[in-house]
């Protein structure tokens, strides 16, 4: 066998056939993990104490064998995670999708949307102040202070991150507690985030330091007070132990602090989306998601976002949008970065169609879709203007599937997942590749998925 320790937890994990070392970024712990074969493992385990003792006697070495293998059974159905430590949340694509997953490589079909987050009630929720507490761009409760903690949905800004944050309020009754005063340096004529220790790794945009939203510090940085986005984050999520983190994601600053979090435990959610295709296939044991919709968890026991799973055929045709264009169309080009991010990770080729359509322009998409007998389009939807188009090419067919990318934070692209459960899905950092299975087998096991929802 073939193993990956922790130093510093005792963390260990078997590798699967197929499972490189390269594929793993970490122990939860926020430690690396060590690669040690079956021999390695056995003398390095014995001399330390470190990990499972497995020792020379028959008797002991039984016993170990068989709590090993109950360990990658338990990993297998979802159980733990891959890193050792409990997974209540994201078990959903493991635990239904286990017996017929394949190598990217191999694979007939990849199911995107069916990993969730689920969001206990009560639960700890570290947000952004900016369209979540307060909005200084539209003074939408300008008088509000950055730091203060809601007690209701009523007090939260009604739209955006703000409107997802209200749902997880109503749903799961959450603790929200506004990220604030967050130092931000300036080193080599770029902004940098903090880390939990100190250290200013996370870009951050130089536009969010003016004085609407930042002041001065007396130790030479600024503080982010109107704060924005998940490169400003990291400290108060570790410090209040964040159960998620709610913030933008549009910036690769952004998607690094969501990848260190996920390291920690802390999972996020990011509605506006356009970098979250660099945390696919991250192994930690927090989850990110991008465009996704959030639910009332089934038996009122708090909210689960995503698990809202459709399958391609990594054969058919898929209609994808982009843009070369700037401000404010250049989120347009999120489904693109996605498709590009899913091809690299994966080493797999999708059926692309490529499709120039800027804000308000998705007949574009849908009209290459008709054009290209393609079933599958993946787009952002903005406005009403973006939904109508996608709504009627999506009611012609029920095998007609979307799949939305910075389109969560706009309620006309956000309430597509609702109007078309099984047609509509968002920004998966975990899909699962899997083996050709009758179409019937495929809808049971995602109606068991669906089955979280209330």
């Amino acid at each position: 066998m073939e193993y990956l320790v922790c130093d510093k937890c005792n963390g260990t994990y078997i590798l699967k056939r197929g499972e490189s070392p390269n594929d793993f970024s970490g122990c939860s712990c926020g430690v690396n993990l060590r690669y040690v074969n079956d021999a390695d493992f056995q003398r390095r385990s014995s001399n330390s104490g470190r990990g499972f003792r497995l020792a020379s006697n028959r008797k002991l070495m039984t016993s170990t064998l068989l709590i090993l293998v109950l360990i990658a059974a338990w990993i297998t159905i979802g159980f733990l995670n891959p890193l050792g430590s409990v997974q209540g949340a994201n078990s959903t694509n493991n635990k239904y999708f286990a017996d017929v997953q394949a190598a990217p490589g191999n694979a007939s079909y990849v199911v995107f949307g069916a990993t969730d987050i689920q969001v206990p009630q009560g639960a700890t929720v570290v947000t952004q102040v900016d369209r979540v507490i307060k909005d200084p761009a539209s003074k939408i409760k300008n008088g509000v202070s950055s730091d203060h903690r809601p007690q209701s949905p009523d007090e939260l800004v009604p739209f955006m991150e703000g409107a997802r944050v209200k749902e997880l309020m109503k749903y799961a009754n959450v603790k929200v507690i506004p990220a604030t005063n967050v130092p931000v340096k300036k080193i080599n004529n770029t902004w940098y985030g903090p880390d939990d220790n100190g250290n200013y790794v996370y870009a951050v945009d130089p536009g969010k330091m003016t004085d609407l939203r930042s002041k001065n510090s007396t130790d030479g940085t600024r503080l982010a007070t109107v704060s924005h986005g998940m490169n400003v984050m990291v400290p108060d999520a570790v410090k209040n132990k964040a159960s998620l983190v709610v913030a933008c994601g549009d910036l690769p600053g952004k998607a690094q602090a969501e990848a260190y979090m996920n390291t920690k435990g802390i999972n996020c959610y990011a509605p506006c989306d356009r970098f979250t295709f660099q945390l696919l296939d991250k192994n930690a044991s927090g989850t990110s998601l991008g465009t996704m919709p959030i639910r009332s968890l089934k038996g009122s026991k708090g909210a689960v976002i995503g698990a809202q799973p459709i399958s391609i055929n990594l054969k058919e045709k898929i209609v994808v949008q982009t843009t070369i264009k700037g401000y404010p169309d250049q989120y347009c080009d999120t489904p693109k970065r996605y498709c590009d991010g899913f091809e690299k990770t994966y080493g797999v080729k999708l059926n692309k169609v490529i499709v120039d359509a800027n804000v308000g322009q998705t007949r574009a998409v849908v009209d290459a879709a008709e054009k290209n007998k393609a079933n599958v389009i993946a787009v952002r939807v903005l406005n009403e203007k973006d939904k109508g188009p996608v709504k009627d090419w999506l009611k012609k067919d029920a095998n007609h599937r979307a799949i939305l990318f910075h389109s969560a934070a706009y309620e006309p692209g956000y309430s597509l997942f609702f109007e078309f459960p099984k047609q509509v899905t968002g920004d998966d950092t975990r899909p699962v590749f899997i083996n050709n299975i009758s179409q019937s087998d495929m809808q049971d096991r995602f109606s068991k998925v669906r089955s979280l929802w209330q």
